[in-house]
């Protein structure tokens, strides 16, 4: 059987004036899996992870990401079609409890309007009623249940980010881009959320850019190590962070210590 890929991006550079963030860039990744993209600090993992996700616009070359050309698109719109994303910083309304963050991310696939609200008309309660099965769903996947209720801002910081995936889950995404997922955990927080992310991973393609190389290894298929703005290694992740040029680029190689 034929491996299908969901995201692919051939040639890809990134220019910003005379800085070349990516060099002819090639990306497949197969529906299914966890893919990480790491590197050490300037190698333009990030840049590739924001063009590949649709946030930055590639300068040449195609990104296609479920078929969609992600760069021609606007942002809510990738998300609509099934394409989910967290940040580095959590994104949520701080304000408002874990439910109701739920309801906010919910908004753009109902069918009722403001009269239909203000009348409870039909449309109105079969949207929530459809939003509540799906928010009890999401809780228990995350578990966030007994949390329901409580003030996002009151949230630990593990927790947080719990809700950013649940947040991102309301909507059925079929790929996830995700930004640093355990920065600033702790190793029991980066431990339940490895074991999170196994969960949702089922029938997702998972996308990751992360400085973890242990998170890395216990949650990815398959890994690119990019350096300089173009990949040095793709592989699996305990091949590829043996591989040499992959240690020379994070500890430098001892020609360098000569210099």
């Amino acid at each position: 059987m034929a491996t299908k890929y969901v995201v692919e991006a051939t040639d890809v550079e990134k220019r910003y004036g005379g800085v070349v963030a990516l060099k002819g860039v090639d990306v497949r990744i197969p529906e299914g899996s966890i893919y990480g993209l790491i590197g050490p600090n300037g190698a333009g993992k990030s840049t590739l992870f924001d063009v590949l996700c649709g946030i930055t616009k590639p300068s040449t070359g195609s990104v296609k990401v479920l078929d969609m050309d992600v760069a021609a698109l606007p942002a809510h719109e990738v998300a609509r079609r099934g394409v989910g994303r967290t940040f580095q910083r959590t994104a949520m309304f701080k304000d408002a409890t874990v439910y109701e963050n739920l309801l906010y991310a919910s908004y753009g696939r109902m069918r009722h309007n403001v009269i239909h609200r203000l009348l409870r008309l039909p449309a109105w309660r079969e949207d929530m009623v459809d939003f509540a099965a799906k928010a009890d769903e999401v809780l228990t996947i995350c578990g966030l249940s007994d949390l329901r209720h409580q003030q996002a801002s009151f949230l630990a910081y593990g927790i947080q980010r719990r809700l950013a995936v649940a947040i991102m889950l309301m909507n059925d995404p079929k790929v996830l881009f995700l930004d640093e997922p355990v920065a600033g955990m702790n190793d029991s927080e980066t431990a339940e959320f490895i074991q999170l992310l196994h969960t949702i991973a089922k029938g997702r393609t998972i996308v990751i850019v992360e400085h973890d190389m242990a998170a890395i290894g216990a949650l990815c298929d398959e890994v690119m190590v990019m350096v300089d703005g173009r990949p040095i290694v793709i592989d699996v992740p305990a091949r590829a962070l043996k591989h040499p040029d992959v240690v020379a680029a994070y500890l430098g190689s001892d020609d360098d210590d000569e210099q």
